[in-house]
């Protein structure tokens, strides 16, 4: 019977070394698990904020462009509006002249 008992005894002292290992594990798994969240929250917040910029960028390229379009669309306006007064004061000098 003394057998029995020493080995009872030693399978408790292995519960509470595997019980022990046990929550190591699950500590070391959780720590691991927090820094990857955390890693990944990270790179989540770079990833938005280079969405921020080049979409601010967009906008400001986008604007510029406008502004040059519509430079150029009065530009020429004005060479087509001064070409037609001068068409005109040719037309009338010549009917003027003859």
């Amino acid at each position: 019977m003394a057998v029995s008992f020493a080995s009872c005894g030693g399978n408790k002292t292995n519960n509470e070394e595997a019980t022990k290992n046990e929550q190591q594990l699950k500590d070391s798994v959780a720590a691991v698990a927090a820094a990857a969240s955390e890693a990944a929250a990270d790179k989540a917040v770079e990833v938005i904020d280079a969405a921020k910029d080049a979409a601010k960028q967009a906008g400001e390229d986008l604007k510029q462009a406008a502004k040059d379009k519509a430079d150029e669309v009065t530009n020429a306006a004005k060479d087509a509006a001064k070409q037609a007064i001068d068409d005109a004061a040719n037309a009338a000098k010549k009917q003027l002249g003859e």
